[in-house]
Formats: structure tokens, C-alpha cells, sequence
């Protein structure tokens, strides 16, 4: 199984920060990676990200990340109401279960139900990426709106509360010191 790694750029308690993505090229579900600790890398910059990679052995692929603006999210956490940012919530949820996978832990998002599997189409159609596609577009063809039942506003809000529970619980912050410059130099050396 070839696997693809990125930054996956995120802003939490107004810091941008960056986390190592894996994505798997057979239909197994994405992962982050994690430290031998369980825990989630992030990084204060992608640069950081990039070094500590290197010393890894780890190829991150060149590719502009997108904010996943969990702040954002947090935000309408203090408040849920029925204007619900697709996008951001759809991406948080997102990266909550590729968190959870990689832990083995449960995410209430990807318990499957009635509800929230309504929820989750709402979400992924309403940011709109698919509009016209026959398979990944909504059954309409066109731009779509989402109407919120207050079931699904709740519903939403006790999701995303969880994700972010489990989320910050296992964050663990590299700090970039001199190893990662050694090694490089180190390997640079080599290599010429």
C-alpha cells in the first residue's frame, strides 16, 4: 500500500499550525501521524513540518494546504444556530475522524444513523465543491443550500464538541531544535 503524506494546515486558539497527513492510495480510511506516544505532531510551521519530516524519512508532498479554520468552528460551538459554515464544519468533522482512526478511538461522527448521515450529506453538499458532478454532487445538479431541522443543529454541535475533545486531548507540539538541522546538514553531507 503506497501512502501520500501532506501538511494539513489548521488554526486552533488563533495559532496556525500543521500536522502530517497520510493519505493511503487503497480505500482505507486517512490517518495523521502520530508520535510513539499516541499523540498528534503539530507544528508551527510548515517549514518545521517539512525538516522534521526529513528526518523521518518522510516525503511530504508539495501541495498548498487548506485552513481548516477549527477556531471558526469553536466559534459557532459557543452559540449553534441554524448558519452553519459547510466548509469549515464539514472540514474539522473531517479531520476529527482521520484523528480518531488513527488513535482506534471512537468518534460519535462516524457512528452511522439516520440523523447523522443527514447531517454529514447537508455538510458535504453544502460547500458546493461538486456542483454538476452526477456521483459527488447533490441529487439536484445545482448549488445547494442546507435547511437545518434544531435536531440536526444539536446533533452537529454534540459531534463537533467531541471531535474537538478528543482532538486537543492528544495534540503534542514539535519544537524544531537542533536535530532536525543536523540531520539535514548531516545528509546533505552525504549526499554530495
Amino acid at each position: 500500500m503506497k501512502k501520500n503524506y501532506y501538511a494539513c494546515w489548521f488554526r486552533l486558539d488563533q495559532v496556525d499550525q500543521y500536522l502530517i497527513w497520510i493519505n493511503k492510495s487503497n480505500s482505507d480510511p486517512e490517518e495523521v501521524l502520530l508520535d510513539g506516544q499516541g499523540r498528534v505532531q503539530v507544528f508551527k510551521s510548515e517549514l518545521n513540518l517539512v525538516k522534521y519530516a526529513k528526518t523521518k524519512g518522510i516525503k511530504i508532498k508539495k501541495e498548498e494546504p487548506i485552513l481548516h479554520n477549527l477556531d471558526a468552528v469553536e466559534e459557532w460551538l459557543q452559540q449553534p444556530n441554524n448558519n452553519i459554515n459547510c466548509d469549515d464544519c464539514l472540514a474539522a468533522w473531517n479531520l476529527f475522524t482521520d484523528v480518531a482512526y488513527s488513535l482506534k478511538l471512537t468518534f460519535n461522527g462516524d457512528k452511522i444513523g439516520r440523523l447523522r448521515n443527514r447531517i454529514y450529506d447537508k455538510l458535504f453538499w453544502g460547500n458546493n465543491d461538486f456542483v454538476g458532478d452526477p456521483i459527488l454532487g447533490h441529487p439536484s445538479g445545482q448549488f445547494y443550500i442546507p435547511e437545518w431541522s434544531p435536531a440536526e443543529v444539536c446533533k452537529l454541535a454534540k459531534i463537533l464538541k467531541q471531535g474537538f475533545k478528543l482532538f486537543r486531548s492528544k495534540l503534542i507540539e514539535v519544537k524544531e531544535n537542533k536535530n532536525f538541522l543536523l540531520q539535514e546538514l548531516t545528509a546533505t553531507i552525504f549526499l554530495n
